[in-house]
């Protein structure tokens, strides 16, 4: 053990400590304190049913769509002879995301990252196989289930060039810890020599491909013919979908909305917030009255179609994808926050998109970025001029329109490809059992 990971390991109780202390001053880390409350009763109390699992950790919604995949994919190749299967997260909002939609046989929390916690997790489950999605990789996690000779994997891998793990301590860190990985399953070659070459681990390391594509093209191709879709296709003009959005997404597209609407008189926008709260919804409509821009709801709109230009605000959670198919260029929000949401889909209903600066979280929206199928926007005078040229050139709305819907389409076999590095290792360890 490298002295990096020693002095992790020494001082990881003691940040764990602090933990609780720093929550009331952050609103997700109190959500994710209250939601550990009893966390290790719990756990031990699922111990006696998950004997021999399969464990996919993740930490938040976007990794655990990319695991979803390879669970049900699992469990079609092996049948009855599959182990159960648990999933832990480490965000509250994966953890709540999984509860609402559960794939595996039990969905919990990560204990925080301390070496008794999780030598005791690890004694109690007794994996036989432990898979981390993306790259939320714990230390003290990984030394348990390597010390009782448990097979890890990273699936859907990625590591950005400018991620802390290839420099300083961080490079020593997580060399360390992936040199006792059994295989790295990552997004693009790219990451493979990042992984190789930039942080010189040993470890083998393969090009599986993002397994979140399989069911965003799936849920593309179910949304033929989907009622929302096909109204707002009839209403005719161009459209602007601004999706998942937040405030900081929203001030800076307001500004310039009418500017955009003056220069692309056919223009309607659909604008749906991630979190579309009554409150925020009549803020917004107050915010774009005073612009001089009248809005409606998009249900409203549907219901009695009108030629005006217009701004529509969605209120229903779970139709995004229906709406990006009647688009015709996107922003996806989140990029001046956390992180970007997710730029799949409308990738693949061919809508080039725009997001802000923040997309480490997300391989794909980079590879999009070196395509020519998506762009980043700091300003609302980049939006503007980005919009414009857009919408006022054809041609070139058209070939950003089709890099991005190749971007998607040509990450397919993502699933299998990682279903042949998993199927042996759970085979082989089934195998060692009879």
């Amino acid at each position: 053990m490298g002295a990096t990971l020693q002095l992790y390991r020494v001082l990881s109780p003691a940040v764990a400590a602090l933990v609780p202390l720093a929550a009331p001053w952050h609103r997700k880390l109190a959500a994710g304190v209250a939601g550990r409350r009893g966390l290790a009763q719990r756990l031990a109390a699922a111990a006696p049913g998950l004997q021999g699992c399969v464990w996919f950790h993740a930490a938040s919604v976007g990794e655990f769509m990319q695991g979803v995949p390879l669970i049900h994919g699992l469990r079609d190749a092996l049948g009855v002879a599959m182990p159960p299967v648990a999933a832990t997260h480490f965000s509250p909002s994966g953890y709540e995301f999984a509860r609402r939609h559960p794939c595996a046989d039990l969905h919990e929390y990560l204990p925080l990252d301390t070496p008794q916690a999780m030598t005791r997790l690890v004694t109690a489950w007794r994996p036989r196989l432990l898979v981390f999605m993306s790259g939320d990789v714990w230390p003290n996690l990984v030394l348990a289930a390597h010390r009782e000779r448990v097979p890890l994997v990273l699936m859907a891998g990625s590591l950005p060039p400018d991620s802390a793990r290839l420099r300083g301590p961080g490079r020593a860190l997580y060399r360390d810890l992936f040199d006792r990985f059994a295989h790295l399953g990552v997004v693009a070659d790219a990451d493979r020599k990042r992984f190789r070459d930039g942080l010189g681990v040993r470890a083998p390391v393969s090009v599986t491909g993002n397994t979140r594509v399989e069911q965003v093209i799936a849920r593309f191709e179910a949304s033929a013919g989907g009622e929302v879709s096909a109204r707002l296709s009839r209403l005719g003009g161009r459209r602007l979908v601004l999706g998942s959005t937040w405030p900081p997404d929203e001030r800076l597209w307001l500004p310039v909305l009418p500017e955009l609407c003056r220069r692309i008189p056919d223009l309607r926008v659909i604008l749906c917030p991630h979190e579309p709260h009554p409150e925020h919804l009549t803020r917004l409509a107050d915010r774009l009255a005073a612009t001089g821009l009248r809005s409606t709801r998009l249900s409203a709109l549907l219901a009695a179609p009108t030629d005006d230009p217009t701004v529509s605000t969605s209120t229903t959670v779970g139709v995004l994808a229906e709406i990006y198919r009647a688009g015709q260029l996107a922003h996806v929000g989140g990029a001046f926050t956390t992180g970007v949401h997710n730029t799949l889909e409308p990738a693949v209903a061919g809508l080039p998109v725009i997001f802000g600066p923040r997309i480490q979280n997300a391989p794909e929206a980079a590879e999009l970025v070196a395509r020519g199928a998506a762009w980043i926007c700091r300003e609302p005078g980049e939006v503007l001029a980005r919009a414009t040229a857009l919408f006022a050139d054809p041609a070139a709305l058209a070939a950003a329109s089709a890099a991005a819907r190749r971007t998607v389409l040509d990450q397919r076999g993502a699933l299998e490809r990682s279903l042949a590095v998993l199927l042996p290792l759970v085979r082989r360890v089934n195998a060692d059992d009879t």
